[in-house]
């Protein structure tokens, strides 16, 4: 681990090194932990109620689980003083299930609840502080008939305060609730870690409901709180294989550990021996069967480390880190990746002309390949450490994160496991240092992963990706047109369409420093905000009417499971007795989409202020705006703050964020469109000079021209673009999903939507057709809105035709058709100029032939081709 890790988990640890939780791991210090546990008893209760059996026995028992190489046991009841004090001199750690009445409707009575309380906070107090606690699960499996008749939501509430009031007592032990498969959806969202008892025989189905309880627990280390096989109905052999293929299992998926359930056959519960269940890896005598040899060897003997499973394949990795003026996390994040638990990889670090300390910082770093480049863009920096990468696999993250030791063994599992093309992971945010950065870093618009399924992704965050070069270089690398953001999602998209698949690893973590200022997080939604206006016009199938991205996968690293807005599905199965009862978050709601959208928020201002005219409509803004407040609402009471900066204020301060965030992403995707989407005035001006003859004198609208040497609509094409490039037109080509195979940019009221088709009529003759098409913009449409509005309310409050404004308003539309003329017929030049140049002859009237003029051979551009057509040569 390097020192800044260290610093950031430091900030979770206590001087006695109690563990503590880190994303989807724990930690010991700065040393990983992972969880070897096995459930111990219940037994014949002692004289003095004690469950534990007896100290003697305590001794030689924990002396067996250290040689098997387990370091924590699980117990059922409160423990005695001196079980702690033998544990903690055995090296092991302890997890108490704290029992109660959970088979009763617990919640009616407030008496009832009351005594839960108090006998948690007892339990609790008793052992406050002591070294051996690893933590509580303040309950263990409520009856899943039980849960749906209370109702979830107030299930999950008081497990969160019970939470709650152990957490108050002591705040350095880990608390949780240990669920299983019939109700999976009981996740308090202040717990700890997250526990959940399966009992899985399949080993295919058994990594699979992994996978799916890896993304349903979201941040949290997962652990499973039993799991095991009885030696009765099953031969010892079966029971070694099994738990063999469990701890592989558990350690492939990523978990931060498992329970063995359970140490002995001895099992005493419900006031009687249990003798029909034999459990144990170890007899009623405490000989060791079968399965304790399997445990031994996947364990190892001593230590708290992840046992490592061989990979299948481990293929030279290249880590390629881009960073602009990111001196100040530079450090942390190359000392991390000089760290990482992987046989054969490369760090590339390309500069995109920063100036600040980046060059010294990676001069401290001697096995660090430096490249520096001019400012020419994220995309740009990303291929130039490919083309420098010698590694079958590219990696990339940001210089403002820092890897897991274990990510790129992750990352690669996941890789070769399957036929992918690329892979991503979570990135997760590091402890913040103030409530300011504890509010940014809950606040919507972060870069977060998209999933289809549990294991495949619709996207990954750049900051957290890998694909093999294959892929990378079929696809041509990252578009450069994106310089701040937006080029993952382009290459996640395009990977796709290319018939590929993106794999996910929900344990290939990355810590990622979210903006540590209000103005840093809303310059970055700014930024992501003029990636989503490039992005629309490339892939506008992906995008609703407001701008933004339609995912078809669900969006994480948002409150999933909020209950006011998008309120989770329950499958409870018939009667509420399924096995498997899964909880199934709605997806992102278009309602709550278009109540924030910036267009909703200007249409509010626009009838605020038309109230102002007619009292009537007064009430419609206030409507509006409450709908938009209460998508806001929904989300402060959902999110997640880290607890020590968790009040009133900072929630309030989320709510603010998700109130401002949609709007400054939509006002930068108008502003985008504003400046990259119009062609500056000077160039339209300019007309085209043609030979006389190359001038076509009929209608704008349409074009027509005949070539006998095959020259079809894709030599026009070409030619179109050349001539866009050379004077500075701003356009976007068809991206499989519109009508037009152009769209020109025109001025700030009208675009050009040009399409072509070829009819071939034999002998290479072709006849092309070329077809222009005013389009209104935005801008266009608002204030036409805005001028008839105001028309009519003139028009309603006059005792007569008010000839003045109907002829204002007709006068701006007669401007708006002499612009709209004056672009087609710019356009209709920029046209006829490319078909001479491509060596068309223009159809004139009347059918015509223009005279034949001799003109250079254009190459078509291949992006430009159909692809079910064959490639011309120039």
């Amino acid at each position: 681990m390097n020192s800044e890790m260290s610093r950031l988990l430091d900030m979770t640890t206590t001087a006695n090194s109690r563990i503590r939780p880190a994303a989807k791991f724990f930690f010991n210090g700065d040393e990983k932990f992972f969880v070897k546990g096995v459930t111990y008893g219940p037994f014949k209760p002692d004289a003095e109620g004690n469950h534990l059996g007896r100290p003697e026995q305590v001794d030689l028992d924990l002396a067996l689980m250290r040689q098997a190489g387990l370091n924590l046991v699980r117990i059922y009841h409160g423990p005695p003083r001196w079980f702690l004090d033998r544990c903690a001199a055995a090296g092991m750690r302890v997890l108490v299930t704290l029992p109660w009445e959970k088979h009763i409707e617990f919640l009616r009575e407030r008496s009832t609840r009351k005594q839960i309380a108090e006998n948690v906070r007892a339990a609790v107090k008793a052992h406050a502080g002591h070294p051996a606690i690893f933590g509580y699960l303040v309950g263990n499996e409520i009856p899943s008939t039980m849960a749906r008749w209370l109702g979830a939501r107030r299930v999950i509430e008081f497990v969160e305060d019970l939470i709650r009031i152990g957490r108050g007592i002591d705040p350095d032990a880990l608390f949780s609730y240990a669920t299983y498969p019939p109700t999976e959806y009981l996740l308090p969202q202040n717990a700890d870690f997250c526990c959940f008892n399966v009992y899985l025989h399949d080993q295919r189905d058994f990594e699979r409901y992994l996978l799916r309880l890896q993304n349903l627990t979201g941040e949290h280390p997962l652990i499973l709180g039993e799991f095991g096989m009885d030696t009765i109905r099953h031969s010892q052999e079966e029971q070694a294989e099994m738990l063999g293929w469990h701890i592989d299992s558990v350690v492939k998926c990523g978990l931060a550990g498992t329970t063995l359930f359970t140490w002995t056959d001895e099992w005493f519960t419900g006031g009687e021996e249990i003798t029909d269940w034999a459990f144990g890896i170890v007899t009623r005598e405490r000989k060791p069967k079968k399965a304790f040899q399997t445990i031994e060897q996947k364990l190892g003997r001593s230590d708290s480390a992840l046992p490592h499973r061989p990979l299948p394949r481990a293929p030279f990795v290249s880590v390629i880190v881009c960073s602009y003026n990111g001196g100040h996390t530079l450090a942390a994040c190359l000392n991390s990746l000089s760290k990482l638990h992987y046989p054969e990889y490369e760090v590339i670090l390309v500069d995109d002309g920063s100036t600040d300390d980046t060059a010294y910082i990676a001069a401290q770093f001697p096995q660090v390949r430096y490249i520096h480049q001019s400012n020419n863009g994220l995309s740009h920096a990303r291929n130039t450490g490919a083309a420098a990468a010698k590694g079958e696999v590219l990696a990339y993250t940001d210089s403002d994160c820092m890897a897991d030791v274990d990510w790129l063994y992750y990352m690669i599992g996941t890789l070769v496991s399957g036929d992918y093309a690329g892979v991503g992971g979570p990135n997760v945010t590091p402890p913040a240092k103030n409530w300011i950065q504890a509010c940014v870093a809950a606040a919507p618009g972060g870069p977060s992963h998209v999933l289809l399924t549990d294991t495949i992704a619709e996207h990954i965050p750049g900051c957290n990706m890998a694909f093999y070069r294959w892929a990378f270089e079929s696809l041509g690398g990252f578009d450069p047109e994106y310089h701040k953001a937006g080029d993952d999602v382009d290459f996640c998209w395009r990977i796709q369409q290319a018939g590929w698949v993106i794999a996910f690893s929900p344990a290939a973590i990355v810590w990622h420093y979210r903006r540590f200022t209000l103005r840093a997080f809303l310059k970055q939604q700014d930024g992501y905000g003029e990636a989503e206006s490039l992005l629309r016009f490339k892939h506008l199938i992906f995008f609703g009417p407001t701008g933004t991205a339609k995912w078809r996968g669900q969006i994480y690293g948002t409150p999933r499971f909020s209950w006011f807005v998008n309120r989770p599905v329950i499958y409870h199965g018939i009667f509420g007795e399924g096995f498997f009862q899964s909880i199934y978050p709605t997806p992102q709601s278009d309602v709550a989409a278009y109540l924030s959208s910036i267009e909703w928020f200007a249409l509010t201002i626009f009838l605020f202020g038309l109230g102002i005219f007619l009292p009537a409509l007064r009430i419609v803004p206030y409507l509006m705006l409450g709908g938009t407040l209460c998508v806001a609402l929904s989300y402060m009471v959902r999110a997640f703050i880290e607890p020590k900066f968790d009040t009133m204020r900072a929630r309030l301060l989320v709510m603010m964020l998700a109130f401002v965030q949609p709007l400054v992403r939509g006002f930068s995707r108008y502003f985008t469109w504003l400046r990259f989407k119009r062609t500056p005035a000077n160039v339209i001006r300019r007309h085209e000079h043609l030979p006389e003859r190359a001038r076509s004198a009929g209608s704008l609208s349409r074009r027509v021209f005949w070539s006998e040497q095959g020259r079809d609509r894709h030599y026009l094409l070409g030619a179109i673009f050349q001539v866009l490039e050379e004077e500075g037109w701003r356009y976007s080509t068809d991206s499989g999903w519109n009508e037009w195979d152009v769209q020109i940019y025109g001025n700030f009221w009208w675009s050009i939507a040009l399409q072509t088709v070829t009819e071939y009529h034999g002998g290479g003759k072709c006849l092309t057709r070329v077809r222009l098409r005013n389009r209104l913009v935005t801008t266009t449409l608002i204030l036409n809105l805005i001028a008839v509005s105001l028309l009519i309310y003139r028009q309603l409050n006059v005792s007569h035709v008010d000839f003045w404004s109907i002829g204002a308003y007709l006068l701006f539309l007669f401007f708006l058709w002499t612009r709209a003329r004056a672009l087609k017929s710019r356009v209709a030049e920029l046209v006829d100029l490319a078909a001479h140049r491509a060596g068309l002859q223009r159809v004139a009237r009347r059918g015509k032939m223009a005279l034949s003029t001799v003109a250079p051979e254009v190459q078509v551009p291949v992006s430009v081709a159909d692809p079910a057509s064959p490639q011309l040569p120039g």
